[in-house]
This record gives C-alpha cells, sequence and structure tokens, in this order.
C-alpha cells in the first residue's frame, strides 16, 4: 500500500489561494449577516409623484452609515450636505434593518425630513440594498426615495 505524505507548506498555500480565486464570492460576503456596522456606498434621491412612482432625480450622493449594536443609527450624504440619525431595528432576521431616519441640512431642503424602509444584505451577492421613502409621501401624494446599493 502507498504510502501517504503530507502536502508542503507552499503546496497548501497554493491549494489556498486557488480555492480564493475560484470562490470570490465568499471573501466578498463575510459581513453581510448582521446590518450592524458601517455601510458605505452611493444613492439617489428620487421625487416621487402622486401615484408613488420615481418622476425626477433630485441628487446623487455618496452615502456613509453606522449602525451601533443599540440599533443607533448616523450617517452623512456628503455631496448633499445632509446629516442621517435614526433608528434601527431587526427585520426578519438580523441580515435585515427596518430603518426611521431623519435627514437634515441637505443643501437641496427638499430632501429633508423624515424616511423609512428597509436594507437587506444579500451574502450571496455581498451588497445591500437600501431603500427608503419619505415619511411624507405616506401623509401626501408626493415625497421622496433614497435608494441605493451599500458595502462594507
Amino acid at each position: 500500500m502507498p504510502t501517504r505524505r503530507a502536502a508542503s507548506p507552499a503546496c497548501r498555500a497554493a491549494l489556498l489561494g486557488m480555492g480564493a480565486l475560484l470562490s470570490p464570492g465568499l471573501a466578498s460576503a463575510q459581513g453581510y449577516t448582521d446590518f450592524h456596522g458601517d455601510w458605505r456606498g452611493s444613492v439617489m434621491v428620487f421625487e416621487l409623484g402622486a401615484d408613488g412612482f420615481q418622476v425626477g432625480r433630485r441628487l446623487a450622493s455618496d452615502l456613509w452609515l453606522r449602525i451601533g449594536s443599540d440599533g443607533q443609527v448616523s450617517g452623512q450624504l456628503p455631496r448633499a450636505s445632509c446629516t442621517v440619525q435614526g433608528q434601527a431595528t431587526p427585520f426578519r432576521s438580523n441580515a435585515h434593518a427596518q430603518l426611521a431616519l431623519q435627514v437634515d441640512t441637505c443643501s437641496d431642503p427638499r430632501v429633508n425630513g423624515r424616511y423609512e424602509g428597509r436594507l437587506l444584505t444579500s451574502e450571496a451577492h455581498g451588497h445591500a440594498s437600501l431603500r427608503l421613502r419619505s415619511a411624507a409621501a405616506a401623509v401626501k401624494s408626493d415625497g421622496n426615495e433614497i435608494s441605493g446599493i451599500l458595502q462594507r
């Protein structure tokens, strides 16, 4: 019977490296099973018409959010000079969040206001989808929507 030899350290490192190349989604998916922590990405702010559909673009900006372990949210839309504060709670699991946010000090004052929506993470895609609607849209027939893709 042939004797089995252990793989050399160089051989093991090469195999691990090949595994990382063959499954790039695994490396990028880390950190998407819990909504808490830091998020960065680009978002668009759309004007909503009376029917609730997007009728125009108000602005585009980078966005960063920090969601603390207590659910407190803080952030900024730097290109729009907006500050973001609010609360996040789990939505169906710890991977997804229900958000209630206040957006203030924006260079376009029509964007200021209270927003509600969700941050839905995807381990498979290695990002989270953000979609928020202004609370005013629920009360009256128009408002804003903030949507985009965020990453760790």
